[in-house]
């Protein structure tokens, strides 16, 4: 109960308390705006009770009423007692003015100003208004921008001075010397802090909120799964029309060649499918994975068995729908044992696609590398499946390709489902 208190602090507090309940979606197409997204990610980071946070231009692509709702939600941040850092370019004068201090870096990285900005930035200003040559602020000018403009390479050149050399002969920089040294004084007593393991959590806890994450993910994605069972449908019907009672015909091997092609092409063209459609949503969820393992919350292996389990209980599904539908329509024997042959061929063909699918993306860096990529290895794997070319009649130094086509499993496999009525001499002739 204490976390789930703690969480509706932090909701309250990023003021999400209107969109508890909402779905985040995908940015620019549904789900919650920019603003929202990115004060919920600072919530993301609140809920593990940081006492630092480091942001990076959280106002960047907002518009003026955004951005000082974000930085509305950092000050709230900053209230708790917590620090935050912010990196920010080009602030209105109302988000510039709620920060406390200022690091201010020229090109190179050298510092130009660090210390307290003051009441409406006065400290800063007073700082760059004492340096000789430098031009009084105007009324109601944005400080930030003054600031800015004071001190580029331009003014610099126009001042014959460097402003990084200027802040090191300063009091400021003395002061921040000071405190420095003081704080990088370990307090008597304490010691180095040290974690038993990388993660909170162990290997099993992780693949369970990982699994859980993927299952959540798999529902909210109808434009996947919905969009995958339908198709799935429609080919059924389609294929199952286009080769009517095609298991009764198999008087000569022209009517075996064709049984074999039918369940060859039933199967191969959903397992095709599969592998295609897949990439796009591992290609979304790779994105959070990165964030979410470079923040420590799991490591690849239990988010990988998890995205790999939560696809069985689908493809088993599709395959139950697609099987009872295309089995009769293409006139198979109706026994159990040859129907859950079938079955058991199309579930583990369907699956490997899957996977297989899974792993081109996994390899590339986008999904339009994957596509091409996966197209390839489709052609050799059809090439080598022992339909188009029979094993026993290749070129001898090319039959180590059949043993590594999945597709020549699937050949013989579909071969055997229905009792031996062809041999593999006869098929290979």
């Amino acid at each position: 109960m204490i976390k789930f208190a703690f969480v509706d602090e932090v909701i309250g507090l990023v003021e999400l308390n209107n969109l508890k309940d909402a779905i985040v979606g995908l940015s620019g197409v549904s789900g919650l705006s920019t603003e929202q997204r990115k004060r919920l990610t600072i919530a993301v980071e609140l809920v593990v009770n940081p006492s630092i946070l480091f942001m990076d231009e959280p106002t960047s692509g907002l518009d003026a009423r955004a951005a000082a709702i974000v930085m509305r939600t950092v000050r709230n941040t900053v209230d708790t007692g917590r620090t935050v850092v912010c990196t920010i370019h080009q602030p209105s004068t109302e988000i510039f003015e709620e920060f406390d201090e200022l690091l201010l870096l020229k090109r190179g990285g050298q510092v130009i100003f660090y210390g307290p900005l003051g009441q409406k930035a006065r400290d800063m200003i007073d700082y760059f208004e004492a340096i000789p040559g430098i031009p009084k602020i105007k009324d109601n000018y944005n400080s930030a921008t003054w600031m800015l403009e004071v001190s580029s390479n331009a003014a610099e050149i126009n001042l014959g001075m460097d402003l990084a050399n200027y802040y090191k002969a300063s009091i400021l920089y003395e002061q921040t010397k000071a405190m420095i040294k003081e704080l990088s004084k370990p307090s008597p007593g304490s010691r180095d802090i040290n974690f038993a393991t990388l993660y909170s959590q162990s290997m099993y806890e992780q693949f369970k909120c990982c699994l859980w994450k993927q299952w959540w993910s798999y529902w909210r994605s109808p434009d996947y799964n919905l969009v995958r069972f339908l198709f799935t449908v429609s080919t059924a019907f389609l294929l199952g029309s286009i080769f009517w009672n095609v298991g009764h015909k198999r008087e000569d091997a022209n009517g075996i060649r064709t049984v074999i092609g039918s369940m060859y092409v039933a199967v191969m063209f959903i397992g095709i499918t599969n592998s295609t459609t897949v990439q796009s949503i591992i290609a979304i969820e790779r994105t959070v994975f990165y964030r979410e393992r470079a923040a420590g919350m799991y490591s690849a292996l239990p988010y990988a068995l998890a995205q790999v389990i939560i696809e069985i209980p689908y493809v088993f599904t599709q395959a139950l729908i697609y099987i009872s539908i295309i089995y009769p329509m293409m006139g198979f024997e109706w026994t159990m044992a040859k129907f859950m042959w079938f079955y058991y061929i199309s579930f583990c063909s369907f699956l490997y696609f899957t996977y297989y699918g899974m792993m081109t993306i996994s390899f590339s860096p986008n999904p339009h590398v994957a596509i091409i990529l996966a197209s390839i290895f489709y052609s050799f794997f059809q090439l080598f499946s022992g339909f188009f070319i029979p094993k026993p009649v290749s070129i001898y130094y090319l039959k180590f390709h059949f043993m590594i086509s999945k597709c020549l499993k699937l050949i013989f496999d579909c071969r055997k489902f229905q009792g031996g009525g062809f041999g593999t001499t006869g098929f290979a002739q």
